[in-house]
């Protein structure tokens, strides 16, 4: 697993770990004050579950409540945006939220053997009541996957943070708490060890 084609970041993007710095075109209001650039934090699990749930659906309105949050502005403020500086949220979005391709060269990031994957975060989570930089994720049996089948209750989002939890030891609050980098991670390393090719 490899992230997606590398560009070059913009002068008006700067990234960290957890939080993407957009310099807008211009200044605009935001909470009642001019400003001239906007923090993004990175999103968690829990927060893109919530957008979601929010609503039901309309894709425009969930990245505009998931922005809003992530910026903390209001939502009346990311619509007041130049739709040029719109898109340069969007970009610092995706660069907070990386996808990654299905290369056959292996992250750093990842180490899979026929028992396990290990995941190093990229933001270090609390996971119960210690911080840590890495995950172990076990790999999956039939009766794993029936199991959190049987709790989601048919919800397939659900069904998959169940299954990770149980794979990794961690307890679905704190696994929602993770960046949703992070979780990307974790699904990564899961898609290795279930797939038969060679690993």
């Amino acid at each position: 697993m490899t992230q997606a084609t590398e560009k070059k970041t913009p002068e008006w993007l700067v990234v960290a770990g957890d939080h993407a710095v957009v310099t807008l075109s211009r200044p605009t209001e935001a909470n009642g004050v001019k400003i001239e650039k906007v923090t993004l934090r990175a999103p968690t699990l829990r927060q893109e579950l919530a957008a979601d749930a929010a609503v039901q659906g309309d894709a425009e309105q969930r990245e505009l409540l998931l922005f809003a949050g992530l910026a903390e502005m209001g939502i009346k403020d990311i619509e007041g945006l130049k739709l040029v500086d719109y898109h340069r949220l969007q970009a610092g979005y995706e660069q907070l939220v990386p996808q990654f391709s299905d290369a056959k060269e292996q992250a750093a990031w990842l180490t899979v053997t026929p028992d396990n994957a290990l995941v190093t975060l990229l933001c270090p989570a609390e996971i119960n009541g210690v911080m840590v930089d890495k995950l172990v994720m076990r790999s999956p049996t039939v009766l794993d996957v029936r199991a959190a089948n049987r709790e989601s209750g048919g919800d397939e989002v659900r069904r998959e943070v169940v299954l990770f939890a149980n794979l990794t030891g961690v307890n679905v609050g704190e696994l929602e708490g993770l960046k949703l980098v992070d979780y990307y991670r974790l699904q990564a390393g899961y898609f290795r060890l279930v797939r038969d090719d060679g690993v």
